[in-house]
């Protein structure tokens, strides 16, 4: 009788360790699956989205306040009166939802949406392609400047992708039999970059007849467009959708970016305020170390910190 349950749990074991490795059958892996929700993608997108925007602007006049960008993002500026924030802030946005989707479609979260091949076909290629014909098939393709932006964003993504090689078959030894490449995005921070650099380059035209007839297709896919003058960040916006200047901290730090050593100048003495020097009093923990092996004994160490503002 012993041997007889021996038996049976060795071929229940060798079963669960069969099924553990075997790769999914179609019906297990669509079970993880979830529709496409554009709410979901939406608002994962626009948190990242904005962490990404306050990042690259902390020390910029406009800091992307958060009121300020969902008002841009929610309620879209017309295409005649873009200003370049609205641009960067349509740009950012579109770019983090394809983002957001291409990645979950080749991860298998999102039902219908997986490899071109197959379901199964893992590791699964990035296609930001696909992400863009369902986000216009949502949304809409826009005219225009706004068009033309939404172009240059999916052409910058087709550009981010790089290969990626896995391992998919390993001998005894766990030395690699056989690997298997695609293409993926590079992580958002790096697309983030770029857009910033297209930015700062982005053309500006103007809504002269002239400019209006413009063939679109002319201008290259790396160059965002806009069409009005930035208003004036040095001075609150009469809504609260941004503060000004007044106030805002600045850094003289020797070691850090270029607009971070130039933000008093920037911030403070270009909007016609001066720069106020402060020192602040801070106390924290030092000298740490273990009273009888268990209690952990710290000293108050106070330390002064110089810090600037704009006044």
């Amino acid at each position: 009788m012993f041997y007889i349950i021996q038996i049976f749990l060795s071929l229940a074991s060798s079963a669960t360790a069969a099924s553990l490795t075997e790769p999914l059958n179609y019906y297990q892996y669509t079970q993880f699956q979830a529709p496409l929700s554009w709410e979901a993608i939406s608002s994962s997108s626009l948190d990242q989205a904005i962490a990404s925007c306050q990042r690259s602007f902390k020390w910029q006049r406009w800091n992307c306040p958060n009121q300020d960008f969902v008002r841009r993002r929610t309620s879209p500026t017309p295409a005649q009166a873009l200003d370049r924030e609205d641009v960067y802030v349509a740009a950012i946005s579109l770019a983090s939802i394809l983002h957001t989707l291409t990645k979950d479609c080749a991860n298998g979260v999102i039902a219908g949406c997986g490899c071109t091949d197959s379901a199964l076909n893992v590791p699964c290629a990035h296609e930001p392609a696909k992400a863009m014909q369902l986000y216009e098939k949502r949304y809409g393709v826009g005219s225009g400047a706004l068009g033309h932006n939404q172009r240059v964003v999916g052409a910058l993504l087709e550009k981010s992708l790089e290969q990626e090689c896995r391992c998919i078959q390993h001998d005894p030894q766990g030395s690699c039999l056989e690997k298997k490449c695609v293409q993926v995005l590079k992580p958002f921070e790096s697309i983030a970059q770029d857009l910033l650099n297209m930015y700062d380059d982005a053309i500006q035209l103007d809504t002269t007849a002239s400019n209006l007839k413009i063939m679109w297709e002319n201008i290259p896919l790396d160059s965002l467009v806009y069409m009005l003058d930035s208003p004036n960040y040095c001075q609150p916006e009469a809504t609260g959708r941004w503060t000004g200047t007044r106030g805002r901290q600045c850094s003289k730090h020797t070691g850090s970016t270029a607009d971070e050593r130039l933000s008093c100048q920037q911030l403070c003495r270009v909007c016609g305020f001066r720069v106020r020097s402060q020192h602040l009093r801070s106390e924290r923990r030092c000298n740490c170390k273990l009273v009888w092996g268990f209690r952990l004994q710290c000293d108050v160490c106070i330390q002064l910190e110089r810090h600037y503002s704009c006044y």
